[in-house]
């Protein structure tokens, strides 16, 4: 394998570790194995991965309970950062030894290494998904950083500032608001001027809220959430909620959201619980969210713009638990207890 430069590439290991999962169900049954290093096609790229990240919906496909269907053996994880090892004969743009982070939906990043297509895929099942999303990083960003901002950053943006428009100094309200995008859209509102009234189950989430820029922290294990954020804005209520933690969460919700207000459920760690929309006795909109509405639209590439943007800035989280890739069980446990402070990730 060469580069477009025609340089000659580093020998690659011939096998590596991976994760993977050969029936759904509980943490336990992510497996570490052995399986050659894949080589790459002409339109892709092999990244050796210094650090995978997880998300709840990786919790979700493991369970078997994510929109799409977990077709086993399935390798999870859609994110990693790392380094270019190879590239393909029509790769242009990208270079062996470049740093990069990448969203690969074909899956795979729980490993030494993932391959990375430039171009659309179909997978089994007919499931169609788009070319891997690969970031060159500028060197002020490491890896730790790059992984908290590339899924969860630019999803808040297109949930703040693409769906919901929310205009600057707007109340608005976060729930679950330690999590990963719950974190980003607090990022986002404070540095967009709005007061935001972020909830949380634990007391090290509030201090952490705090230092994201949250200007009130409602600590729902021991305070009634409809009453303090009813006090907070005077019984008004707010314009704005995001909400990713469903079950009963979205009925509250309803009753803390003014006039013509509207709630964003995006996510649903609690559960699905239905409820009563026609209990409601005021008019307000509910929002829900799948990011690949918005891939074709404007607001993606605004939206990958501002994460550039904010590289620059200086100001970046970290992961703030990255485990050994062998603890991929550990680190679905902690992602199911909500112990994850902003992001989990892996280190093979």
């Amino acid at each position: 394998m060469t580069s477009p430069k025609g340089t000659a590439m580093p020998a690659l290991k011939k096998t590596m570790r991976a994760v993977r999962l050969d029936e759904v169900g509980p943490a336990e049954n992510l497996k570490l194995v052995e399986k050659p290093v894949p080589e790459p096609g002409p339109d892709e790229v092999l990244i050796k991965v210094e650090l995978a990240g997880l998300i709840f919906g990786d919790v979700e496909a493991r369970r078997g309970t994510y929109f799409t269907e977990t077709r086993t053996p399935w390798f999870p994880g859609r994110e990693a950062a790392g380094y270019i090892a190879a590239v393909g004969r029509n790769v242009r743009g990208l270079n062996a030894g470049d740093r990069v982070v990448a969203l690969v939906l074909s899956l795979g990043c729980c490993a030494e290494y993932v391959i990375a297509s430039t171009k659309p895929q179909t997978l089994a099942g007919n499931y169609q998904v788009p070319p891997a999303d690969i970031i060159q990083l500028p060197d002020s960003v490491s890896f730790a950083q790059a992984l908290v901002y590339l899924v969860n950053f630019r999803l808040a943006h297109l949930l703040f500032h693409g769906s919901s428009q929310v205009p600057r100094g707007t109340t608005i309200v976060v729930q679950g608001a330690a999590g990963g995008m719950g974190s980003m859209i607090t990022q986002l509102a404070h540095a967009h001027g709005c007061p935001v009234i972020a909830t949380c189950r634990r007391a090290a989430e509030e201090s952490y809220l705090l230092r994201l820029g949250a200007t009130h922290v409602v600590n729902v294990t021991h305070t009634d959430y409809v009453a303090r954020v009813r006090e907070l804005t005077d019984g008004k209520g707010v314009r704005f909620v995001f909400n990713g933690v469903g079950g009963d969460t979205l009925a509250a919700d309803a009753d803390v959201t003014a006039p013509f207000g509207e709630i964003q459920a995006y996510g649903y760690v609690a559960g699905k619980t239905p409820f009563d929309l026609f209990r409601i006795k005021h008019s307000i909109a509910i929002k829900t969210f799948s990011a690949d509405d918005f891939f074709a639209t404007p607001m993606f590439p605004a939206a990958t713009a501002a994460m550039h943007e904010w590289f620059r800035s200086g100001q970046l989280l970290e992961a703030s638990v990255i485990l050994p890739l062998a603890q991929v069980a550990e680190a679905n446990r902690m992602l199911e207890r909500g112990e994850v402070l902003g992001k989990i990730a892996l280190r093979p």
